[in-house]
């Protein structure tokens, strides 16, 4: 992971990335929202990062680039900036001009209505959906597009219009539909950008029970609390290690196992952490002016996109079965990778 790439985002996301920023933009729910920070971080090249120098990019893997995703995730990026990071790298090996403005990712679910399920549908520009026959890109003006209800979700589900099979095709998917390239590379930046938020609400948790008073004494002193905020530090930590560890296998033999276990840990922590998070910070916890819901929202939403943990532990079971005489040899096998 390149420290002086994350040190170089991170004062853009503190002074742009905001969190009255990101309540405009869920609140708007329109594609024109949050484009001056958008613009920024296309300007500087962060968009660009992991698209080869020949083709304008800075040529970085994820492994590189993986602060960048931790740092969206901790600052609650509200726009399909991993999304873009990753479609514009595919699209530039394919020799094809990406557009500038925010592409999300999808897998197409329901072959027979053109129906898929958009991670930042309400803003996006254009979508890379994968479909059984190869991966397309998809300009958001030709699909029909139907915002998700939930309080503050920028999800969408969209609906191809006739002629989709006339868009352009940049890659092949993979053989079968288990073994999904946009599902795995969804999975394995959304537990990057879930493990980042994690780290977040960890933090918020910290510092509301080190300043909340109750018996003359901040409430981060109790045993009960104390306890409870080391179960969510070994969860997120967890996360951080096994998000970072699929970005390093990107390019090795383990990529999908390690993108399996790294979202299958995120998902799993998601729920417990947002939870005790809102447990520990009470009724301030759970109002809209506090900024702590931006992040558990979010981190409930993203547990289920791109494969839950009970999606991806039946991958890890399988290749277990498959591949492991036992569980120890399994994992040292992995570190060797």
């Amino acid at each position: 992971m390149d420290d002086m790439l994350t040190d170089s985002i991170e004062p853009v996301l503190i002074d742009r990335c905001t969190p009255d920023l990101v309540r405009e933009v869920e609140n708007a729910r329109d594609r024109k929202a949050g484009r001056d920070l958008w613009q920024q971080l296309d300007e500087l090249g962060f968009i660009d990062a992991l698209v080869a120098e020949s083709a304008g990019g800075a040529g970085l893997s994820l492994d590189e680039a993986a602060g960048v995703l931790f740092a969206f995730g901790r600052h609650g990026m509200p726009l399909p900036a991993a999304h873009t990071m990753l479609a514009r790298r595919m699209l530039a090996d394919a020799g094809i001009q990406a557009p500038r403005g925010p592409i999300a990712l999808a897998v197409l679910n329901d072959v027979q209505s053109h129906r898929a399920f958009v991670p930042y549908g309400c803003v996006c520009d254009s979508v890379l959906v994968e479909r059984s026959e190869g991966i397309w890109l998809v300009d958001i003006d030709h699909v029909t597009v139907e915002p998700h209800d939930e309080w503050g979700t920028l999800g969408a589900t969209i609906t191809f219009s006739a002629g989709v099979e006339q868009r352009i095709k940049v890659a092949q998917s993979g053989p079968a539909p288990s073994e999904s390239v946009v599902l795995e590379l969804g999975a394995r930046v959304t537990a990057a950008t879930m493990a980042g938020a994690m780290a977040r609400v960890l933090d918020m948790t910290i510092t509301h029970v080190n300043d909340r008073q109750q018996f003359g004494r901040s409430i981060g002193k109790f045993q009960a609390v104390q306890h409870n905020l080391s179960v969510m530090a070994e969860h997120a930590a967890a996360a951080y290690i096994a998000a970072q560890r699929a970005c390093a296998a990107e390019s090795t033999s383990q990529h999908r196992l390690s993108t399996a276990i790294a979202k299958a840990r995120a998902s799993r922590a998601a729920p417990l952490i947002a939870n005790t998070a809102h447990a520990l910070t009470g009724a301030m916890g759970i109002t809209a002016e506090y900024d702590l819901q931006l992040f558990t929202r979010r981190l409930h939403s993203q547990r289920v996109q791109f494969g839950s943990e009970s999606y991806w532990d039946e991958v890890i079971g399988s290749h277990a079965i498959d591949h492991w005489d036992s569980v120890v040899q399994g994992i040292v096998g992995l570190e060797a990778a």
